[in-house]
């Protein structure tokens, strides 16, 4: 059985407990109710604020910095919803700032959203207004403009391309496409040798002009590695400095080793003239190649220049051997 001395303790116990509790909830609102904050004014024309009430949050960048304080009409002009609010002290609120209205999650609950604002901005004095952004039923209903817009458009070019006379234009051209394509087929397929055989030349021609490249490249490299050869070096350093020695001794005294410079000279030409005439035939075979060459592709320029139908027919040689005489 509960006696009364327990009964007193367990009544202050409570009494006790619950005046802790409501001098927590007490401190926790007097230093939210005390807590400086700056007001600031938003005005919306036409705009519905339906779901936003006093006391709905506002966030900047998502993070929540105040509250709505007042929703109230513009006595001056009906169209207009003025919307105050509060925000901590030192909320960075630049003058190019923008407050959206913002829903949170699908149960329809609206908030004030600040965005937008630079760092080279000037800080906006309390008191003044925030202008005013685009909320999210005026984005939409933007959008939804431009997609109709476009939609019409492009009924109206399908309106334009159905007309009669669009049909029968688009009409007649595929007819002639259609018969081109036929008629080139046709084509291709009777000429479709000749074709080939004007490829198969023409690669020969290359091939002939190819060739003499080759050759001319490779006199060319016998003539270079000839003059880079160590021959001519040593001859070309022996005279630079018999040169030297001339500049800086008597002449008289050096008539032994010039005449020694010019026996290697002379040596030196005998074998560049021996080599150059052992190469001759060759460079001189080459060259004639590439005459050869150059004179059949100027040739078959002039028929093609004289009958570009040859690109197609083929050429016929002029005065064909007899047929019967070859048997």
């Amino acid at each position: 059985m509960i006696t009364k001395a327990q009964k007193i303790r367990l009544g202050i116990f409570i009494s006790a407990a619950l005046i802790i509790f409501l001098a927590a909830i007490a401190a926790l609102s007097l230093e939210r109710f005390f807590q400086e904050k700056d007001v600031y004014h938003i005005s919306y024309k036409d705009v519905s604020l339906t779901g936003l009430d006093a006391g709905s949050s506002v966030k900047y960048l998502g993070l929540n910095v105040g509250t709505v304080t007042s929703i109230a009409i513009d006595p001056e002009d009906i169209s207009r919803i003025i919307v105050t609010i509060a925000v901590k002290q030192g909320t960075p609120v630049k003058n190019d700032l923008e407050a959206e209205i913002s829903t949170i999650g699908i149960t329809g609950i609206k908030v004030i959203e600040l965005r937008g604002g630079t760092n080279e901005a000037d800080l906006l004095e309390p008191g003044s207004y925030i202008k005013a952004g685009k909320s999210l039923t005026e984005q939409i209903t933007g959008k939804a403009e431009v997609i109709g817009e476009k939609v019409e458009l492009l009924l109206n070019n399908l309106i334009e391309l159905s007309k009669s006379e669009n049909r029968k234009k688009f009409t007649a051209l595929m007819d002639r496409t259609s018969s081109i394509a036929e008629n080139l087929d046709i084509l291709l397929k009777e000429n479709n040798r000749k074709i080939n055989s004007s490829i198969a030349n023409l690669d020969k021609t290359l091939q002939h002009l190819a060739g003499a490249g080759a050759s001319s490249e490779a006199a060319i490299s016998s003539v270079e590695s000839f003059i880079q050869s160590d021959s001519l070096r040593t001859t070309l350093n022996d005279i630079a400095q018999i040169a030297d020695k001339l500049n800086k001794a008597n002449i008289y005294n050096l008539d032994e080793q010039l005449n020694v410079a010019v026996d290697r000279l002379n040596h030196m030409l005998t074998q560049m003239d021996l080599f150059l005439t052992l190469n001759l035939n060759k460079f001189n075979q080459s060259i004639e190649g590439l005459n050869e060459t150059i004179s059949h592709l100027n040739s078959a320029a002039r028929q093609i220049d004289e009958d570009p139908s040859v690109l197609i027919g083929g050429s016929k040689p002029k005065d064909p051997p007899d047929e019967e005489l070859e048997q």
